[in-house]
């Protein structure tokens, strides 16, 4: 995976529905076995210790009323919940924490083991008034036993951030922290958007549970998110190695000072107008792993050397994208 080491200082493509996804992950990225099936953006399926949560992401103003209403030729929120072919374990309707006030004195506190706090489960009361509306929709032919005992696996979920990028931002970079994730603030961003990005990805793959090679596609898997997560020490650690490699060169005489100011001034260019050439350099490299091992055995003059193979004359862009990846691909090998 490549690092995108600069510019992005912003959650690319923020919605609700993708930041609920994101604050799941980070949750539980370090659950074995943990995975997110994304089957569209209010649809998602996550497998925790051998169980399997179906959710529902609602970015919107909700009550008991909003869950229940039936609009014209379509079926209620709740209906589309419940309506599975596949065994469900659990059911979460996730939400803002504007629900009608009306209706949360109705809820009780209670658990999940993927999400931490605001939780809750629906009153008796609430609960009859889904059954009503469940039968008049036909669900599971009308079966009031086989539609109370799924209503029994559904709670409700209220989040901690409003559909509003700049809180959701801080919120999402806070949890990370708190799941002992090595960043600062501009490697946390770039991690969240390796995970937005993903969440797209497998949104748009279209589902199927008949066809397991789809299933597959649209997994977000442990071992993903721990290697989109893992990226954020890298980027941290980054712009420091590239000093690092660069003053070494300067002290082996490899580089003149002057030509170390040169490309010091190029890292800040990095993601911008230096990116095709970054690609450009790699094709010509081609293996990405030889040199790290020649860097570990022979040090700095490898480099060197490489760049001698680039570039007949000294040119501080070329130099400093070589530093670059050079400096990536020896944190990737080592961390």
């Amino acid at each position: 995976m490549t690092i995108d080491s600069g510019g992005a200082y912003s959650i690319r493509g923020f919605n609700y529905q993708k930041a609920v996804i994101a604050q799941i992950a980070i949750n539980n990225f370090n659950v074995d076995n943990f995975y997110i099936i994304v089957e569209n953006q209010e649809d998602i399926v996550v497998f925790f210790s051998e169980k399997n949560f179906h959710l529902q992401v609602k970015g919107q103003k909700l009550s008991i009323n909003s869950l229940i209403k039936v609009p014209k030729n379509k079926n209620s929120i709740l209906y589309k919940l419940l309506n599975k072919e596949e065994k469900v374990d659990y059911y979460k309707v996730v939400t803002l924490d504007t629900f009608s006030k009306k209706d949360i004195k109705d809820l009780s506190e209670s658990s999940c083991n993927i999400f931490d706090n605001f939780v809750y489960d629906y009153s008796e009361k609430q609960k009859e008034e889904f059954l009503k509306c469940l039968q008049q929709e036909n669900l599971f032919s009308g079966d009031e036993k086989k539609i109370q005992n799924e209503l029994d696996k559904t709670k409700i979920v209220f989040s901690n951030f409003k559909n509003d990028l700049s809180q959701a931002e801080l919120i999402l970079l806070g949890y990370m922290t708190k799941k002992g994730i090595t960043m600062d603030d501009y490697a946390g961003i770039n991690a969240l958007n390796e995970l937005f990005r993903q969440i797209d990805l497998k949104s748009e793959q279209k589902a199927s549970i008949h066809n397991k090679n789809v299933i597959e596609s649209k997994k977000i898997t442990h071992k993903e998110l721990k290697n989109i997560f893992s990226l954020c020490s890298i980027i941290t650690k980054l712009p420091k190695l590239r000093m690092n490699f660069l003053e070494s060169l300067v002290e082996d005489e490899l580089l003149s000072k002057k030509e170390r100011r040169d490309i010091e001034l190029k890292f800040y260019m990095l993601n911008s107008k230096l990116r095709n050439l970054r690609k450009d350099i790699l094709a010509r490299i081609a293996d990405s792993d030889f040199y790290i091992e020649e860097l570990e055995s022979y040090g700095f003059s490898f480099i060197h050397s490489i760049y001698q193979k680039l570039c007949d004359n000294f040119q501080a862009d070329i130099y400093a994208v070589l530093i670059d990846i050079v400096s990536e691909k020896f944190l990737e090998r080592n961390k």
